[in-house]
C-alpha cells in the first residue's frame, strides 16, 4: 500500500489502495469461475482447486483488512 506520510492521508491512501487490488483481483477471480462453469469438461478436482485457492485468498484478504483497521488510527 502507498506509504504517504501526512496523518490521515497515510491511511486512506493505503486504503484507497487496497480497494483498487480488491477489485483487481475479484474480477480475476470472478473471470475464473465462470470459465469453470462454462466449461463442462472440467475435472471436478480442478474446480475444487480453484475454488479452494479463492477461498484461501479472500481468507488472506480478510486478516490483510483486519491488519490494516487495526493499524490504522480510526480503528
Amino acid at each position: 500500500m502507498t506509504d504517504i506520510d501526512n496523518g490521515g492521508r497515510r491511511s486512506l491512501a493505503g486504503l484507497q489502495d487496497y480497494r483498487r487490488y480488491l477489485r483487481d483481483i475479484t474480477a480475476i477471480q470472478a473471470e475464473a469461475v465462470r470459465r469453470l462453469v462454462d466449461n463442462d469438461a472440467t475435472p471436478p478436482m480442478e474446480m475444487a482447486a480453484v475454488l479452494e485457492d479463492i477461498a484461501n485468498k479472500f481468507l488472506d484478504m480478510s486478516d490483510e483488512i483486519r491488519d490494516f483497521a487495526l493499524a490504522s488510527p480510526e480503528a
